[in-house]
């Protein structure tokens, strides 16, 4: 450890333990204060803006705590040189943990999502909602059942529809040849199983099924309803998915419904 002069402690010496202290203190609040926001909406203590809020200042206290920590270990290394990590390392681990924390809602915000919250593969006749209505209901979804092309919010208008078509280009839906109709609608339910969502109904004379999705975090729930029909010499298969909350969704439907058609397309060799 450096000496300190015959004046006293410099004021890096003085400070950097302390910086670190705070910052490490602060950051570990913005934490728990940002782990808890979901739950807090989930367990309907606040409201979806007031957990956003609640969110938000839990990571600027994240923010200020990692500034606090870089600039104690930085006193660190200045007064301490090679024996900084045993003097200043609370200001190090400060820093990652503020970094890992900010990165989840960091990771989900950059996607550059559109702000839309349903994608389906049949714009002419989408798959519709039935079984899984009374739910949206009961939980009071903010997004109607029906597939709406435009919508309308945050002073701005949005074609859905063509949005769709221009980020989501490659989301089609799957055909089966040279298979049977049964076959076909085992494969569509076996795709939620691993899909590990929530079944709601699955009717194959009407080759329809629908379940739900919900997030671990915030707990939102997308619902996703699948159609199987049959094709001139072959079977189609469309799916939509639809956020119950939200005017946008981050990209999350579009990501499902991927997911879930190549879990499909996998199974059948398609």
């Amino acid at each position: 450890m450096a000496e300190a002069s015959a004046s006293g402690p410099s004021i890096t010496e003085k400070y950097a333990a302390k910086l670190c202290s705070w910052g490490l203190t602060l950051v570990g609040l913005g934490a728990l204060v940002a782990a808890l926001s979901g739950p807090l909406y989930q367990a309907d203590i606040v409201g979806l803006m007031p957990a956003f809020g609640v969110l938000r200042y839990a990571i600027y206290a994240l923010g200020a705590g990692a500034v606090l920590c870089l600039v104690g270990f930085i006193f660190g290394v200045i007064a301490y040189k090679g024996d900084v990590l045993s003097n200043a390392a609370n200001g190090l681990l400060g820093v990652i943990i503020a970094a890992a924390v900010f990165l989840v809602p960091y990771s989900q915000m950059s996607r550059n999502a559109p702000p839309i919250h349903e994608i389906t593969t049949d714009f002419a006749n989408p798959p519709a909602f039935v079984d899984i209505v009374p739910l949206r209901v009961a939980t009071n979804a903010a997004n109607p059942p029906e597939y709406v092309p435009v919508i309308k919010g945050f002073g701005r208008e949005v074609d859905v529809m063509q949005t769709q078509k221009d980020v989501y280009g490659d989301i089609q839906p799957l055909r089966f040849e040279g298979t049977n109709y049964e076959a076909v609608f085992e494969k569509a339910l076996q795709g939620v199983e691993d899909m590990n969502w929530t079944l709601v109904s699955a009717n194959p004379q009407l080759g329809r099924i629908e379940a739900y999705d919900k997030t671990a975090w915030f707990g939102f729930i997308d619902d996703v309803v699948i159609r199987v029909e049959s094709q001139p010499m072959a079977y189609e298969l469309d799916i939509r998915s639809k956020s119950r909350v939200g005017f946008g969704d981050i990209g999350a439907n579009a990501e499902r419904v991927r997911k879930y058609l190549k879990k499909v397309s996998g199974v059948s060799g398609h």
